[in-house]
């Protein structure tokens, strides 16, 4: 059994400096994510999954705009909701407790962690779930992971939950 620390390590990809990055603003790049995070160049979906796996590498949230930031350039791009998806999950046994690993649309694997939370919030005219990532991201769970977790919910008097290292996390 790992710890925690171990398991973070584990699936880390290495962060971006962001905030010491001070580029200028050179504008609009034609770059589109939709609701279901499928990326998109002047209207033609991107194939590529290294070329998108690239650009979510310095995706970035500042000031309620998306931008693709580098040290030397920062170009605003289109989200429609958020720039990824939560599509598979899995439970891994640490020191610390039971911990919620999900896996987005770029089968990039996070944890549910007190610094990376899961929030309930309206899309579609539904509460749902998203996890909360770095730099001002989010990942939204995906209706068919949202069924797997409300198989497996507990409930109480504020609603059904699911756990990751001893917090609850509500779903509805």
């Amino acid at each position: 059994m790992q710890s925690l620390a171990e398991l973070e390590a584990a699936l880390a990809e290495p962060d971006k400096p962001f905030d010491q990055w001070q580029p200028d603003n050179c504008g609009q790049l034609p770059i589109e994510i939709n609701g279901q995070g499928v990326w998109f160049y002047a209207g033609s979906e991107i194939q590529r999954e290294a070329m998108v796996k690239l650009f979510a590498s310095v995706l970035c949230k500042e000031a309620n705009t998306y931008y693709l930031k580098t040290p030397v350039e920062k170009m605003a791009i289109t989200v429609i909701d958020v720039p990824f998806v939560i599509v598979d999950w899995y439970f891994e046994e640490t020191e610390q407790g039971q911990a919620l690993c999900c896996v987005d649309n770029l089968q990039r694997t996070w944890l549910v962690t007190s610094s990376q939370p899961l929030q309930l919030r309206k899309f579609e005219n539904l509460q749902v779930p998203y996890l909360k990532l770095a730099h001002g991201l989010a990942a939204r769970v995906s209706r068919n992971v949202y069924y797997q977790w409300a198989e497996i919910a507990c409930s109480d008097e504020q609603g059904y939950f699911i756990e990751s290292l001893g917090k609850r996390y509500y779903l509805a």
